[in-house]
């Protein structure tokens, strides 16, 4: 069993349509503790109520797990990643806590979420990998070759920067209900076994 925090992005509302939602429901069949907070005015988003909500459900995740070793397991898509990533920036995360796993799904890239200041990142590189890798054990990006999020590419523009190799889905966008990822199974593989091939639909 592990513990999963699930981060979706802007303007998400949980839709049964999208795979983050499929992915917590198949999640909890399966027996694993799943954590699927809705962030607040998800239309006009604000950074210190998501990082507050986000602080909020990890301390929960960690009460909830104790003092077993399951696996904590943490899944954002879009600005869940910039959430998750600024907020180890600014210190916000628990102290001394490394999620076991952090897979970051269509991140976008630098400037790409400009109209929510509260989120705007300032750091340099070199900050943001140290940031980032104190947070999780194990990191893995995925996005596509296609993403609007990411014009630049998603390996120039966002696994260079942060000292990653990316793992692109050919014609998958931004990985997003409207382009047709409901079910992804490759992600609930994923979960169950870090070796799975997530890519898989």
């Amino acid at each position: 069993m592990a513990y999963v925090l699930i981060n979706h992005g802007w303007t998400n509302v949980r839709p049964q349509d999208h795979w983050q939602r499929r992915l917590s429901v198949e999640l909890r069949r399966q027996g694993h503790q799943v954590f699927y907070p809705q962030y607040p005015n998800t239309q006009e988003p604000n950074f210190e109520d998501w990082s507050w909500l986000l602080r909020s459900e990890l301390d929960i995740l960690l009460d909830t797990r104790g003092d077993s070793h399951d696996e904590v397991i943490i899944v954002g898509h879009s600005l869940g990643n910039v959430l998750w990533l600024k907020a180890a920036i600014d210190g916000l995360l628990p102290e001394g806590f490394l999620a076991d796993r952090l897979l970051m799904v269509a991140p976008p890239e630098r400037g790409g979420v400009s109209k929510l200041p509260s989120f705007d990142i300032t750091a340099g590189p070199e900050e943001m990998r140290s940031a980032l890798n104190s947070s999780a054990w194990s990191i893995t990006l995925v996005g596509s070759d296609n993403d609007p999020w990411s014009p630049n590419g998603l390996q120039n523009a966002v696994g260079d920067p942060l000292g990653l190799s990316a793992v692109i889905i050919s014609g998958a966008g931004h990985l997003s209900a409207k382009d047709g990822w409901g079910h992804w199974q490759g992600v609930i593989d994923w979960v169950n076994d870090p070796d799975a091939d997530i890519t898989r639909r």
